[in-house]
């Protein structure tokens, strides 16, 4: 009954503001709930964990219990409340500086599932670790803040501070362990090479408003003559590098591997999982609208650097022995196949793309949920030390085989569809030998991803065996539905693949 009348209500305020040009704008407001709704709440949890810090009763780890539902609560309201659209609409708020359209509310719904998800299994991790340290919930919120203020921007100006937002929330994440060396080198690294990033996309910028004499993406999108502007064509190409390396794509990878094994395996999982699905959508949509007249360039750079990407992964991957290194080349590795797919510049790669990073985030998630369950009394950092794993854990064993299967892109799971659409995008636009190396390395990659499960079911361990049993309810609910999800997705993929292919057409 509370559904209907919400839905009800939400229908009569529609035809409402459609009847009045001048409210419209209260209507296209109501887009960005989400975010007004995020920030309403960061300001009230910094005034309740402030004023409860010294309580001796709602201290420690009491705040930190209190903090980490709440935030599951506002991120899951955030994502149910924001009002139904249409398809073909597109409105500008705050004077052009943010852009709604169905684009990029589908990625804020990715993206908002994505930190529920890890909120959701991290809980019960961060407890059993003894951190008991409210502020690690409200600088991910942050971060999320300013990655939906990124989703929307049409502004540079906003781009820029959004991108600082988050990276400045994502350096204090990655020294999160105060009293750890590798986490403080971590941490250091990744703020220094962010600085530098930061610097490129800051020139760029410059350069594209020396150009221009604008800041505004739709203004640039209008004057449409980047393609004859030599200043302009240096302004992109350093904001390509920028969010090259934030995504980690080769040959702007060095921080990556280091940041990831020495960041808390929550972190790793958000670095992983969370940032790249807005990195994306951004450079998806500065290649194919804004600097559309770049076109040819654009799909050399992005070719370019995604084929090596997947080639230098897949190669020195073989010769890791540490499972969170391993991890950050895999990463790198599909950071590739998703960059060929925005190569291809066709409404069926924008769609490949979405299907992509979609699945790519709950196989990232589930990897390091295992992770998570593993890596409390025992750390087992070296893949050695997974041996004979399914002997005592045979269940999560098989979770993880399946899971690893699938990132792999062994038909018929989930990882097997995303990587078979951005080959059908490359054969749609005649890469064909692109796509015939692209298959060779990725059946090179299957080799590390089946040695280890050779190591979980046929190597015989010594004194480093260990065995847990089932700790956290969360990841225990989560790995079960990711794993049905990854196994039977391909009986129903519909749901996923129309919304992205209504998002691609939209878009373009």
């Amino acid at each position: 009954m509370l559904c209907h009348f919400f839905f009800t209500k939400r229908a009569h305020i529609h035809y409402y503001f459609r009847m009045n040009t001048h409210q419209i704008i209260i209507d296209t407001q109501f887009f960005f709930f989400s975010e007004l709704l995020v920030f309403i709440y960061l300001l009230s949890e910094i005034s309740y964990t402030v004023f409860f810090t010294s309580s001796h009763n709602k201290s420690y780890p009491t705040l930190l219990s209190s903090v980490s539902s709440f935030s599951f609560f506002v991120l899951l309201s955030a994502l149910i409340l924001f009002d139904a659209i249409d398809v073909n609409f597109s409105y500008n708020l705050f004077h052009g500086s943010f852009k709604v359209c169905y684009y990029s509310i589908l990625f804020k719904t990715i993206l908002l599932i994505a930190t529920i998800l890890l909120l959701f299994i991290c809980k019960d991790f961060l407890v059993e670790l003894n951190i008991f340290k409210f502020e690690y919930d409200i600088i991910i919120i942050f971060s999320i803040t300013g990655l939906l203020l990124l989703n929307n921007c049409d502004d540079f100006l906003v781009l820029y501070l959004a991108i600082e937002l988050q990276s400045l929330c994502f350096y204090v994440l990655a020294t999160f362990q105060r009293n750890s060396d590798f986490s403080t080198e971590a941490g250091l690294k990744y703020f220094i090479l962010g600085a530098f990033s930061s610097g490129l996309l800051l020139f760029g910028i410059t350069l594209i408003y020396i150009s221009f004499g604008s800041i505004s993406l739709e203004k640039i999108y209008q004057l449409g003559y980047a393609s004859k502007d030599l200043l302009a064509f240096f302004g992109y190409t350093f904001l390509l590098f920028a969010f090259f390396f934030k995504i980690g794509a080769f040959p702007f990878h060095m921080w990556l591997c280091d940041v990831y094994e020495g960041s808390l395996t929550t972190v790793t999982a958000f670095f992983s999982a969370v940032p790249k699905i807005i990195i994306f959508s951004l450079i998806i949509k500065l290649s194919f609208i804004d600097f559309k007249g770049y076109d040819e360039y654009s799909k050399l750079l992005f070719g370019f650097s995604g084929l090596a990407s997947i080639c230098f992964a897949s190669i020195v991957a073989l010769y890791q022995k540490r499972m969170k290194r391993l991890i950050a080349y895999s990463t790198i590795s599909h950071t590739g196949f998703i960059l060929l797919a925005i190569c291809c510049g066709s409404i069926d790669s924008v769609k490949s793309c979405i299907i992509y990073i979609s699945l790519y985030s709950l196989m990232t998630l589930s990897i390091f949920s295992i992770l998570m369950i593993t890596g409390i009394k025992k750390k087992p950092k070296y893949l050695v030390n997974w041996a004979s794993f399914a002997r005592q854990n045979i269940w999560f064993a098989l979770v993880f085989s399946f899971v690893l299967f699938s990132i792999a892109g062994i038909p018929p799971l989930a990882g097997f569809y995303s990587k078979f659409c951005v080959l059908y995008s490359l054969l749609t636009e005649m890469y064909i030998t692109t796509s015939i190396v692209v298959i060779i390395f990725s059946s090179i990659a299957c080799f590390y991803y089946i040695r280890l499960i050779k190591i979980f079911f046929f190597t015989d361990g010594t004194k480093i065996n260990f065995w847990f049993n089932g700790w956290s309810k969360n990841i225990e609910i989560f790995l079960s539905v990711s794993t049905c999800f990854l196994l039977f997705f391909l009986c129903l993929p519909a749901p996923l693949t129309n919304l992205c292919e209504i998002a691609a057409v939209t878009f373009i």
